[in-house]
């Protein structure tokens, strides 16, 4: 997993960034805004890529992973998530597996910062166990992985999409494959998800609208109309 990952840092290095700056004001996870800056003379390809092709990318289907799969869009998604968490560390894994397991990227981006607000290092204890790291993994759950294994977000971020990936193939919506994330499979099912799981998704839900809208306005900032 860490050649993976290094690899697609080489990939990035390779690719170089632009120069688009994210700010956030203060405030919690539900209340946060974002800007941005775009300074169109950073990238030659926005003059290839109409303001309207970019417009039926966001109104289509999975619009996020539409244009991060879009070369042309490719690297300004990449730095809409590395501004985002702060750090390439923490969002390139995330990209790559979730567009592997074709899975919403402003889903897992939004159950990442609810888990951990980015922190590969965060640490839940529990009666009778721990969760750990970025997705928040849980000891019990997880027996096989090293403390090390937690700690690392290639590793942490795999798995974490891995089990994302069968909530959603075990459940009928998006919300609910969270939920069960959180609180397991057999009490979702038996209808008898806590209350701290209820709150856990709304908050999810909530920065995930956030989300979407600030991407939104971020991608057509970067390729404004020229009519």
């Amino acid at each position: 997993m860490v050649n993976r990952f290094l690899m697609l840092i080489a990939v990035v290095a390779v690719l170089g960034c632009s120069t688009t700056e994210l700010t956030r004001s203060d405030g919690d996870a539900e209340s946060s805004r974002f800007s941005f800056r775009w300074d169109p003379r950073s990238r030659a390809a926005a003059e290839q890529l109409s303001y309207e092709n970019v417009l039926n990318l966001l109104d289509g289907p999975a619009p996020i992973l539409a244009l991060y799969r879009e070369d042309l869009t490719h690297d300004g998604v990449v730095d809409f998530f590395v501004n985002l968490t702060g750090s390439e560390e923490i969002a390139l894994p995330i990209l790559y597996y979730a567009d592997k397991a074709d899975i919403s990227l402003s889903l897992v981006f939004s159950l990442a910062w609810v888990e951990s607000r980015f922190s590969p290092v965060a640490v839940n204890r529990n009666a009778t166990s721990v969760d750990r790291g970025l997705f928040q993994l849980n000891s019990r759950t997880f027996r096989s992985l090293s403390e090390e294994d937690f700690f690392h977000p290639d590793t942490n971020t795999y798995h974490a999409i891995d089990y994302l990936s069968w909530c959603l193939q075990h459940t009928t919506s998006e919300e609910q494959a969270v939920a069960v994330y959180n609180a397991g499979l057999r009490r979702v099912r038996a209808g008898q998800t806590p209350q701290s799981t209820r709150i856990y998704v709304g908050r999810i839900v909530t920065f995930r609208e956030q989300l979407e809208r600030d991407f939104r306005r971020y991608m057509l900032s970067a390729y404004p109309s020229r009519v």
